[in-house]
Formats: C-alpha cells, structure tokens, sequence
C-alpha cells in the first residue's frame, strides 16, 4: 500500500473554473460601503453617463442645458478663454493623476458598478413615492408667500443632465461645504450638520428652479415635491456619494420626461 499524500487534493477543473469566474466579483458589504464613497469611484461611475449627456448635447445643442448646467458654464465663462483653457487643462490632469493612483484598484472598483446602478434604480423608484408622502406630510411649498429622435434625445440630455450638474451643484457643492462648514468651523456634531446641510441645500435647490426669468411660475406643489426630493438626495449623497445620488436623480427625470 503506498503511504498517502500529505499535499491537498486539487478541486475539479469545473469547480476552478467557476470560481475564477465568481470569486472576483464577490465583495464584501463593508468593502462595499467603503468603494462607493471614494471620490475616485464615483468619478468612474459617472463618466459614461457624462458621455450620455454630451451625446445628447451634440445632437440637440444647448437645449439639453439645465439651469445649474447654464450657471456652472455662465460662472466659467468669467475666466475668459484663456482661463477656461488652463481650468480645462489642470482639471484633465488632476482627473488623469487620480485614475493612475486608482490603477491597481481598478478591478476591485469595477466590480462595485453594478450594485451602485442597483441602488440609483432603486433609489430613483423609490423618490417618487417618498418625496410625494413627505410632501402630503410636510407640504413646505404652502408655507411660503405666495422630430421625435430630436425631442427623445433632447429629453434624455434634459434628465441626464439634471441629474449630473444640479446634484454636482446642489448637493456637491453646496451641501458638502455647508456640512464641512458647520462640522470643522461651527463645532457641530456630525449628525447636526449633515441635518442642517440637507435641509438648506434641498431648499435652494427648490427654489433654484422658480428664479429669474427663466424659472417656472410659483407653485407650492411643485416647490414642496422638489423640497423633499432635494433632501432624500441630499442623505443619499452623504451617506452613499454624489455617484449614486446622481444617478438615482438623472434616472428618475428619464422616467418623468420619457414615460
């Protein structure tokens, strides 16, 4: 009889080839959690729906423009050419620098993709029935004074763009540097100042859409609905990242404008 092997019997070449295929993909919900909120993963994320937005753009022209969209382009035509060119060219390095950095990441990031699209479809479902019970609940609004091809693809630049410039805008930058703000110079408490933030940039966020001449007609429906919109994103940005949050946003205009 010969003496058994000591080395560990090797698993059928099936069951190899199945976790090959499997175990990569598989990551854990804290990893998860953690992915998703890096500044370079949501920049991943969100470049092929950047792409989405300047095909439309291309097609349609400027009438895929939000406002938020108008206001960041009016604010960088203030630099002038030549300073629009050295803002475009520092910001391509700075985004190509951080891409390098990420390299070795890059395949534990990708496989978070999925699930960030999972939950901005969700998320977006989930925004109509929320912002409207929390608009029958709490209606804000009313507490205040008083060709096909064409119009498919100006709609989808519409919504896509929405969801990237007034997220990028609102909740970005407004609601980021309101929650820093209050957190690092005020003193407070991490859960004050996220509250806090939320709630004054889902404000101006509604707001936003009936100024100037531009804006639309006062309605308090509508400013109410946008009210508590603005701050089901803005928990959804501090807790999940602007990445989903925009999606989430973009999704939900694709369904009201192309529904």
């Amino acid at each position: 009889m010969s003496r058994p092997s000591s080395r560990p019997r090797s698993a059928p070449s099936g069951r190899r080839t199945l976790r090959s295929l499997v175990g990569p993909s598989l990551v854990s919900v804290p990893d998860y959690w953690n992915r998703t909120r890096h500044g370079a993963v949501n920049l991943l994320f969100l470049a092929p729906f950047l792409a989405i937005y300047l095909l439309c753009w291309w097609f349609v022209g400027d009438g895929v423009e939000t406002q938020a969209a108008a206001s960041l382009r009016g604010l960088l035509q203030v630099l002038g050419r030549r300073g629009l060119f050295l803002l475009s060219l520092a910001t391509s390095g700075v985004v190509a620098v951080v891409l390098l950095l990420r390299m070795r990441a890059a395949k534990a990031d990708a496989v978070v993709f999925p699930g960030m699209i999972v939950e901005g479809l969700v998320y977006g479902f989930l925004l109509q029935a929320v912002a409207g019970a929390l608009s029958r609940i709490l209606p804000v609004g009313r507490w205040m004074l008083g060709a096909p091809f064409l119009g498919t693809m100006r709609n989808l630049g519409v919504a896509v763009g929405a969801g990237i410039f007034e997220e990028l805008l609102f909740r970005g930058l407004l609601c980021y540097a309101v929650f820093r703000a209050l957190k690092d110079v005020v003193g407070a408490d991490r859960f004050s100042a996220g509250a806090l933030a939320v709630v004054i940039a889902a404000f101006l966020f509604s707001a936003y859409h009936h100024w100037g001449a531009s804006g639309e007609p006062w309605d308090a429906v509508r400013f109410t609905f946008r009210f508590h919109a603005g701050v089901v994103l803005g928990v959804i940005f501090l807790t999940r990242g602007l990445g989903i949050a925009a999606f989430a946003h973009g999704f939900y205009d694709v369904m009201v404008l192309l529904g």
